[in-house]
C-alpha cells in the first residue's frame, strides 16, 4: 500500500474549486474504474474520505 499523507491530501483537496470532477481508480484486478460529480467534498481526513 502507499504511503498516505493527510498534509498533502488536505492540501489537494483545497486546491479544489466547485465544478465537475472526474475521480479515477483501478480496482484489485486493475481494471479502470471511474465517476463524474458535479460536487465534490472532504468528509474526513482519518480515513481518508471524500
Amino acid at each position: 500500500m502507499a504511503h498516505f499523507d493527510p498534509k498533502t491530501y488536505r492540501n489537494a483537496l483545497g486546491q479544489f474549486a466547485t465544478g465537475v470532477t472526474i475521480v479515477t481508480t483501478r480496482d484489485s484486478e486493475g481494471n479502470a474504474i471511474g465517476v463524474t460529480a458535479n460536487s465534490f467534498n472532504s468528509v474526513s481526513l482519518d480515513p481518508p474520505l471524500v
